[in-house]
């Protein structure tokens, strides 16, 4: 944990408190802190990076080079949602900028979300454009989650039914327009990247903690819309969110692990926001799409296999 005059330090008023959760990723963790450093304009800030127990020397990069961040260390992996949360509750800041170690800040992304937060004090939430490594616009909104938009993303997604193109929403690419600002209605931002008034964060209780990693942004996101506070998206602020980058190094049982959590999460997800009945429409979908994917596979393996003909004896003279 940040000593105490780290943290004294820092007790001044300030307008943003940036925090970055970070596991493993040091050197996507460094070019996020110089990227905030270099582009950031006009805001007083302070940066708590909250490590989760790394084992990549994170933490005596940011000790070396950004001895200014405060660092809070973890001796385990307490999740997204914990750790996110750990940080608020010692932030100084009006505002809660939630930032994922795999970006990279392109503009005076900050500076603008600050500003336009300050012009529109009924706003609680805004999130910024997010690019691919290529410059292509990244999806970061979608609609929130029904009893079947689950399943269904589960079934396009995966394949499993070999419908061959991903399940869409009214949010995707190449519907919605990214190039314009507006208010988000009855849908969530990212928390890639992510602009909060603090005071609102703190009355919605922050983070639910029972998330670990995943879906903890679209329940943050849903606690918002059910107070009726309002989510905006300023594409003008733009990062490059190298999605995925942060799991590149998984092994394949990683990967294995993390879709099997991801498939929990969405569970938790329903059984807390969902009703009886539309809950109960979830999860016989869930193991209705579970036994189609069983009976998939079991019917790849049978016609995928082939019985070698047998080699005839050459007749004995």
């Amino acid at each position: 944990m940040a000593s105490l005059n780290i943290q004294q330090e820092y007790s001044k008023k300030i307008d943003v408190s940036i925090i970055i959760v970070s596991y493993n990723t040091c050197s996507l963790l460094k070019d996020c802190l110089n990227s905030i450093i270099d582009t950031t304009r006009d805001v007083t800030y302070e940066i708590i990076v909250v490590d989760n127990a790394s084992t990549d020397n994170s933490c005596g990069m940011v000790k070396s080079l950004f001895p200014e961040v405060i660092l809070l260390m973890n001796k385990s992996n307490t999740g997204f949602a914990k750790a996110n949360n750990q940080a608020t509750r010692l932030a100084n800041g009006d505002y809660i900028f939630l930032l994922n170690s795999d970006t990279v800040i392109r503009n005076n992304a900050i500076g603008i979300l600050l500003s336009f937060m300050k012009k529109n004090p009924r706003i609680a939430v805004c999130g910024p454009l997010l690019l691919n490594s290529d410059g292509t616009v990244q999806k970061s909104i979608a609609s929130f989650p029904t009893p079947l938009s689950i399943p269904l993303n589960i079934i396009f997604n995966s394949n499993v039914l070999r419908l061959g193109k991903s399940f869409q929403d009214k949010y995707s690419v190449n519907i919605f327009d990214y190039s314009k600002s507006g208010e988000i209605k009855k849908a969530w931002l990212t928390g890639a990247a992510l602009m909060i008034r603090k005071a609102a964060f703190v009355n919605i209780g922050l983070f639910d903690e029972n998330y670990f990693f995943m879906m903890e942004d679209v329940d943050l996101c849903y606690s918002f819309y059910k107070r009726g506070e309002t989510m905006y998206f300023v594409p003008e602020a733009i990062i490059t969110h190298l999605l995925g980058a942060s799991r590149k190094n998984l092994s394949e049982d990683q990967e294995v692990y993390l879709k099997r959590h991801s498939l929990r999460q969405k569970i938790y997800y329903a059984k807390k926001n969902f009703t009886f009945i539309p809950y109960l429409l979830f999860r016989f979908t869930l193991f209705s799409l579970t036994l189609l994917n069983i009976l998939r596979r079991t019917f790849d393996l049978f016609t995928s296999s082939s019985i070698k003909p047998l080699k005839c004896c050459k007749k004995v003279v």
